[in-house]
């Protein structure tokens, strides 16, 4: 082979007929044909004597395209089959960058860039400096992706250890997961620092909810978790102790008023103050009877929630309600409004809009309409971390306190009966102790 360069026009170079190219796809020639115009040609390209390409034909057709000439060097060798092979080690052993090559390899690129025209100010109305779309047009993506692989780059540096990932998907994956474990790191020191030296990590009050809704500042609350009263007589409709449908003594000993008008003026101030008292990230998960959805959306949607149009599915996994099993199917789910503020974001993304989940047993209920923990720790692990306020004013059998301490954040309550709010502190109490939170006394 001849190592010398010499430069030849383009169409002075021939292609052999009978070795058609292994790449049929070529690539960006035209963005390859810029940077030969800016830097000149790095590689030759591999000629025989005949003038007849070997390899290095995106080389030669960039050159074509920037109009200039292309360097080449000459080889000896004749045999076709000889030719052939070195085409083909020319592309099976040409090594494709790794995603986190290619990743850093655009974040040097657009500083290299920046560095060399200038970063440009943010803000500004002058077409100064060198920004993100201008790296995007060089290398023929869009703006969205040259930012999100700049930000996998910071987080490349940040976690050295992602460099082993396959693909692109897996980093970003990753990222979220690290992210994820050093934010669960700092809320859990955040949360043991709130409650170093209470007694209670959590209050309970027994009053009125929308007078105790009152009592919070603005913008205080992560998550606001409840079951208020669904508007549907309740009492009228359940069985109670002996199977007897509309018993005034259940098994929980506990009535409330659950009429329609009640009820949906509670759910009406309680959606206008919780949205005061809910931070700007924050969420809120209210169950409600399936046919009072759309009402209760609208309550919502008009204090200035982001109301999500289908409701979360809790399906109970049980035979369901029913006290007329030869006239209508069985009642085995409820529902509940899911609801944002502008700038949340959920903890674990992905999760279905329904959760399966047994229902508590009649005979362990301290509450008819008691939600099971696991149910409320599902729904609150998607949307709170470690050291998280989440209030639930209408708090009945207890579930969202301890579901809300089992996650580590810091539960607020408030229930207007006395008997469950008695039933309830008892059962949070009897809960701290089990786990050692509280000192037996």
């Amino acid at each position: 082979m001849n190592d010398k360069c010499s430069y030849f026009d383009p169409a002075e170079i021939k292609i052999r007929e009978d070795q058609p190219r292994l790449r049929k796809d070529m690539g960006k020639i035209k963005e390859l044909a810029a940077s030969f115009g800016k830097f000149g040609q790095i590689q030759p390209i591999l000629l025989d004597r005949n003038m007849q390409l070997i390899a290095g034909g995106r080389r030669l057709d960039a050159c074509k395209e920037a109009g200039i000439k292309v360097k080449a060097v000459f080889t000896d060798e004749v045999d076709p089959i000889v030719i052939r092979e070195m085409e083909l080690e020319e592309n099976i052993q040409r090594k494709a960058l790794t995603p986190a090559e290619e990743i850093m390899a655009v974040d040097e690129l657009h500083s290299l860039k920046q560095a060399r025209y200038g970063a440009a100010v943010q803000g500004s109305d002058k077409k100064e400096g060198w920004t993100q779309e201008n790296t995007a047009e060089l290398i023929g993506k869009t703006r969205p992706s040259v930012t999100e692989t700049l930000d996998l780059a910071q987080a490349l540096k940040e976690f050295p250890i992602l460099a082993n990932c396959k693909s692109k998907s897996d980093i970003k994956k990753a990222v979220k997961g690290l992210q994820r474990i050093n934010e669960s790191i700092a809320a859990v020191s955040a949360y043991e620092e709130m409650t170093k030296g209470v007694s209670e990590p959590f209050e309970l009050y027994n009053m009125d909810c929308i007078e105790w809704l009152k009592t919070l500042e603005d913008k205080t609350v992560d998550v606001l978790f409840t079951d208020p009263p669904y508007g549907i007589d309740i009492h009228d409709i359940t069985i109670g102790l002996g199977g007897h449908t509309g018993a005034d003594v259940t098994t929980t000993g506990i009535k409330y008023d659950d009429s329609f008008d009640n009820a949906m003026e509670l759910i009406a101030n309680l959606a206008v103050e919780s949205y005061r008292v809910v931070k700007d990230n924050g969420f809120a998960v209210v169950f409600c009877a399936i046919s009072n959805f759309p009402l209760v959306k609208t309550l919502f949607d008009a204090a200035g929630w982001l109301c999500s149009q289908r409701p979360i599915i809790w399906i109970k996994n049980e035979s369901g309600q029913n006290n007329a099993p030869s006239k209508w199917m069985s009642a085995g789910y409820e529902a509940a409004l899911f609801a944002r503020r502008t700038e949340s974001k959920l903890v674990i993304e992905g999760r279905v809009d329904w959760v399966q989940c047994p229902n508590v047993l009649p005979s362990m209920r301290i509450h008819q309409a008691e939600k099971p923990v696991p149910l409320v720790k599902e729904l609150l692990s998607r949307l709170a971390m470690p050291g998280a306020r989440v209030i639930d004013p209408f708090s009945g059998s207890g579930a969202t306190i301890e579901a809300a301490l089992e996650l580590k954040l810091y539960p607020m309550g408030c229930e207007l009966s006395v008997e469950a709010y008695s039933t309830s502190k008892v059962r949070i109490i009897n809960y701290l102790k089990t786990n050692g939170v509280l000192k037996h006394e």
